[in-house]
């Protein structure tokens, strides 16, 4: 265990989720240590070699200038947190993957806009959101040739769960889209500059009985351990 990276994952002040949970698990089994990173817990992107910022509550509108939705439950404490860690991450070059919500904060992060409502934004892209659906729901992705996603994933086209109600807009700076479904609703962000930094609005840690979610994991996993060999003049295995 002691040469396994550690991998943090964010995640809100309250309980754990079962999301958390698998997410959890999955970096135990792609190699990696996981642990913890809340708006209460101690350290953040300066103690770790790889971060995953975790689905969630909707981001701020307030960090793209836009209003509230009534009645909405937003968690600013975390959006300052997953900001702050994004910051140290990239100042440190180590790598990043951002689930569902944690894709349009890295977005944001950048500069870019979110879509508030994607049904609403796109044509045919009413997808059913009860707890079932979430389980077996699964629409197809066209993957960008030559992006690190399609690397990664090893094919042109993928099919995903949907577990989002808000969609990434204008790309930040830096940013491409590197997915996208046949309506046009973007689902995997990256930023070729930086060694590994891939956003994905799905969510991985719910289909890991498939062998591509299993190879994102690890491949983020071992990203995180050459950059950390790297980093200590060390070779990784």
């Amino acid at each position: 265990m002691a040469n396994r990276p550690l991998i943090g994952i964010t995640s809100s002040a309250h309980r754990v989720s079962p999301s958390y949970i698998l997410l959890w698990l999955a970096v135990r089994l792609a190699g990696g240590r996981p642990c913890r990173i809340g708006v209460r817990q101690r350290g953040g992107a300066e103690l770790v070699d790889g971060v995953i910022l975790a689905g969630g509550n909707d981001v701020s509108p307030s960090l793209f200038n836009r209003s509230r939705k009534p009645l909405h439950r937003y968690d600013p404490a975390r959006d300052a947190l997953e900001l702050r860690v994004l910051r140290v991450a990239r100042q440190r070059r180590i790598p990043v993957l951002g689930i569902c919500r944690g894709a349009q904060l890295m977005n944001i992060a950048h500069g870019g806009t979110i879509h508030m409502a994607v049904r609403k934004a796109y044509r045919n892209a009413r997808y059913p959101h009860h707890p079932l659906a979430h389980l077996t729901f699964r629409k197809l992705v066209e993957i960008v040739p030559g992006s690190l996603f399609a690397r990664v994933m090893g094919v042109s086209s993928l099919m995903v769960n949907s577990l989002h109600r808000q969609s990434i807009d204008d790309p930040g700076d830096g940013i491409a889209v590197t997915a996208r479904e046949v309506n046009g609703v973007a689902q995997a962000i990256e930023d070729s500059t930086m060694p590994f930094y891939l956003g994905v609005q799905f969510h991985p840690e719910l289909m890991l009985y498939r062998a591509a979610y299993r190879r994102l994991l690890r491949t983020f996993i071992g990203s995180a351990a050459e950059e950390t060999a790297e980093r200590s003049g060390q070779h990784p295995g």
